[in-house]
């Protein structure tokens, strides 16, 4: 026997659709209307000259105007990076605390130097019978930055710290025609 196939109920043409159609193409007449204003003022009434907004905000004072870009804005990188205290080679808990700074913020330089060089990534997959044995992805990092300015060296717990450094517009447009 034969598995019935599944159909939808047909929709039944009700007048339900062409008051729909009717109330959406109402209301983008009537939103239309509020398209007409240049941004430079509001319209009082029909022929009449637009109130500055200003004016119409009643004592609210007027927007400062917005200063031009003269060419492409380069933002500002940053790379952050991570270090337990606990897992550093220091005898003291002091020496431990300024290693784990020091791979936090060595951290930070590699986050940076893959934004700005990039990333190589490696992968290798063993099967043997079928069966995978074992699977390896390695990443590797290469490049040179430089004037990396630290933001901020904070504790994260009491066994960790984060560091934030940040490479400014003027070292990132230079890395870029360097780059060309």
């Amino acid at each position: 026997m034969l598995a019935p196939v599944f159909s939808p109920p047909p929709v039944p043409a009700t007048p339900t659709r062409p008051l729909m159609l009717a109330g959406i193409c109402l209301a983008a007449a009537l939103l239309s209307g509020c398209a007409g204003t240049t941004g430079a003022g509001v319209s009082s009434a029909a022929g009449e000259a637009p109130i500055p907004i200003a004016a119409a905000m009643e004592g609210a004072p007027a927007p400062a105007p917005v200063p031009m870009a003269s060419g492409p804005v380069m933002p500002k990188l940053s790379g952050r990076g991570f270090a337990q205290v606990a897992g550093q080679p220091g005898q003291t808990l002091n020496e431990r605390r300024l290693l784990a700074m020091r791979a936090a913020r060595l951290d930070a330089l590699r986050d940076l130097t893959e934004q700005v060089h990039g990333i190589q990534i490696s992968s290798d997959s063993y099967l043997r019978d079928a069966v995978l044995r074992n699977d390896t992805v390695a990443a590797h990092v290469q490049g040179s930055l430089r004037a990396a300015r630290t933001v901020s060296i904070e504790p994260r717990g009491e066994d960790g710290y984060a560091v934030l450094l940040e490479l400014d517009e003027a070292t990132l447009s230079q890395v870029l025609r360097a780059a060309l």
